[in-house]
């Protein structure tokens, strides 16, 4: 692995996009992250977790309003891939605790491929952050969005 692990996990959180950063230079870090780290899929699920834990205290440190980044969309969703073991909870606890713009994309993504009693608890969970004054009206009303899309499958 080129970039040792702790490394890459000490650059994800010591990364703060501000009103100054351009949304390509947030695509270029992740796509250097992803670069670095060559295969995701040598990593243990210890490592795989620290990893997941870190993008998602990233997100939680930036505006909950910073734009949907395609970069770190897919590096996150890709980690654990295709069983989401690590991903799946660690999205749905995030959710349960903050509302960001990137966040509830990322929630209406994986309630795509989702079916019964999960779709259910999922779609449930991104109507309750449309409906939670803690978050911002722009996050709320992406995740109205979401749900009345969700809705009309």
């Amino acid at each position: 692995m080129k970039m040792n692990l702790e490394k890459t996990l000490l650059k994800i959180g010591n990364l703060k996009v501000d009103e100054e950063m351009e949304d390509y230079e947030v695509s270029e870090f992740f796509d250097e992250i992803r670069e670095k780290l060559t295969d995701i899929n040598l990593l243990t699920e210890l490592q795989k977790e620290q990893l997941i834990k870190s993008l998602f205290g990233f997100l939680k440190a930036q505006d909950p309003e910073m734009g949907e980044n395609f970069s770190f969309i897919h590096f996150i969703e890709n980690i654990d891939n295709p069983t989401y073991e690590i991903y799946y909870p660690e999205l749905l606890k995030f959710n349960l605790e903050n509302g960001t713009i990137t966040s509830t994309l990322l929630l209406n993504r994986f309630i795509n491929s989702l079916k019964g009693n999960e779709w259910k608890k999922c779609v449930n969970l991104i109507k309750s952050i449309s409906d939670n004054n803690n978050y911002t009206e722009y996050v709320r009303k992406e995740a109205l969005s979401y749900y009345k899309h969700q809705m009309k499958k």
